[in-house]
């Protein structure tokens, strides 16, 4: 039996209580209290523990230590601040017995709770701190509350506005360190777009996330914990878990990825973003165009690379809340106003546009040729549209720049319609109709290109043509031959 490290003469007891696998909660010293924590947190446990930020999200698959994580964070907060107030909520009060509560009450030391109010679901802890319980199905039920800390369990299936009006709450003077804590299974919902998508550090991603720098919060943070991090689970705890799983389910419950959406429509849409670069002069260009007023209006240009015969998505146009005046505007300073004389091909935009109004007769198309922003009608057959999408991005003839954040955003999360595993209805053929403004006028542009990408390729550029492995001009006579060998593709292909 260990002696205690604070007085070194009491021997340091184990308690009775005990955590899942009957091990104790916490060891106290016989002679002058002393307690000490049994809990030692793996790696990838630790790191989240140690992370400064206000908001912490963990995200994990099953089996990661999401609830245990929580739970412990959120003892941690309770012992260093006395008087505080803490909220621990889930969806459902049923769902909230069953995990977090459960949690809280294996690994919260039983000495520090001083009463338990039942009715209430109410904790006082020995040091003035105030542990409740609450489902999170009513944002009107959180708002007097004053709290130094939340933990909000299986957060997916909250409402996001839960999640600001308790962010509001944190206003308790007990600490000057109020904490937000989230734990959950990854999710394309909210806990992606509002909180992963903005957080300011996100750890163990298995890729990069592309952001919109203008909406990144220093105060959020991101933890991601794959199953197998997990290394007291069995050994074939993954094999038999994923057996008879569709890959989305696989990467999204047990790696943990958020980008393997069930569902979606362009399942390689991550592996098609690249470096942003200038595109050169005599690539082709075409925009394509989808309007909006409370959604955004977009504007996307594509330019063909006559070597290969890929388009690439080089800039974006993406606001809402505008005047068609100031739509026009930005559109010429960010893409038009830049594409050299001769090479835009044609631009095409959603074809309800051309209707014209009952009150005065004109299209929307009407409005921006006044700023001398001509459009034509784009091909609008959903289904069509996107399987000759998918046509192009299965050949790699499809490039999105990093840049295009919110093209980024839209394609990642675009999907159709969710199905049961074990549904017997035919599946929908048609997107989910939310976020897809970008991928309407990538649909737009697509539709204007022939079905067979190599058609793409412009012979006139490919130095190889017709003469084999020779220079371009090593058929002409001596005297019309470049004095200086050009052999650099970009060289000679500005000339013409």
């Amino acid at each position: 039996m260990d002696r205690c490290l604070q007085c070194h003469y009491g021997h340091m007891i184990e308690s009775t209580q005990t955590d899942d696998d009957g091990q104790p909660i916490y060891y106290e010293c016989s002679d002058c209290g002393t307690v000490q924590l049994t809990y030692v947190p793996m790696l990838h446990q630790d790191e989240f523990h140690s992370d400064p930020a206000k908001f912490k999200g963990f995200f994990g698959g099953y089996g990661s230590g999401k609830t245990r994580t929580g739970a412990e964070e959120v003892t941690q907060h309770i012992l260093e601040t006395p008087n505080g107030m803490t909220l621990i909520g889930a969806e459902t009060k049923n769902q909230l017995d069953q995990t977090a509560k459960d949690m809280f009450f294996k690994v919260f030391p039983e000495f520090m709770i001083e009463d338990y109010w039942k009715q209430k679901d109410m904790v006082l802890c020995t040091n003035g701190h105030i542990v409740i319980f609450r489902p999170l199905d009513d944002e009107g039920k959180l708002r007097s509350l004053n709290l130094t800390c939340f933990w909000i369990e299986e957060a997916s299936e909250v409402k996001y506005e839960i999640f600001v009006q308790l962010q509001t709450r944190l206003r308790n003077k007990a600490t000057k360190y109020h904490q937000g804590i989230l734990t959950s299974n990854p999710d394309m919902g909210w806990i992606k777009t509002e909180f992963l998508m903005k957080a300011g550090r996100i750890e163990n991603a298995e890729r990069q996330y592309y952001q919109n720098p203008d909406e990144i919060n220093d105060a959020f943070a991101v933890h991601i914990a794959p199953t197998y991090l997990n290394i007291y689970l069995p050994e074939d705890y993954m094999e038999t878990t994923a057996k008879g799983k569709p890959e989305w389910w696989v990467r999204r419950y047990l790696y943990g990825s958020f980008e393997h959406t069930e569902g979606q429509v362009y399942p390689k849409f991550s592996s098609l973003v690249i470096p942003s670069f200038a595109i050169p002069k005599h690539w082709q260009r075409l925009t394509a165009t989808d309007f909006g007023l409370r959604d955004p209006t977009v504007m996307l240009a594509g330019a063909i690379d006559p070597n290969n015969g890929e388009l690439h998505i080089y800039r974006e146009h993406y606001e809402n809340g505008k005047s068609i005046k100031y739509h026009a505007a930005e559109m010429k300073r960010k893409i038009l106003n830049e594409i050299p004389s001769g090479r835009l091909m044609r631009q095409v935009a959603d074809p309800k546009g051309k209707a014209k109004s009952e009150r005065d007769m004109r299209s929307t198309y009407d409005y921006y040729a006044e700023y001398d922003i001509y459009f034509e009608p784009g091909i609008n057959k959903v289904e069509d549209g996107v399987m000759k999408v998918l046509s192009y991005m299965e050949k790699d003839k499809v490039k999105i720049h990093d840049c295009c954040k919110m093209t980024i955003w839209e394609g990642v999360q675009y999907v159709y319609p969710k199905q049961d595993l074990v549904s017997n209805k035919n599946p929908s053929e048609k997107p989910v109709d939310k976020n897809n403004h970008a991928m309407d006028c990538l649909k737009y542009m697509v539709a204007e290109l022939p079905d067979d990408p190599s058609q793409l390729v412009n012979l006139s550029y490919n130095r190889n043509d017709y003469y084999g492995n020779v220079e371009k001009d090593g058929w002409l006579p001596h005297a019309l031959k470049e004095d200086k060998p050009i052999n650099d593709y970009s060289e000679w292909a500005s000339y013409y």
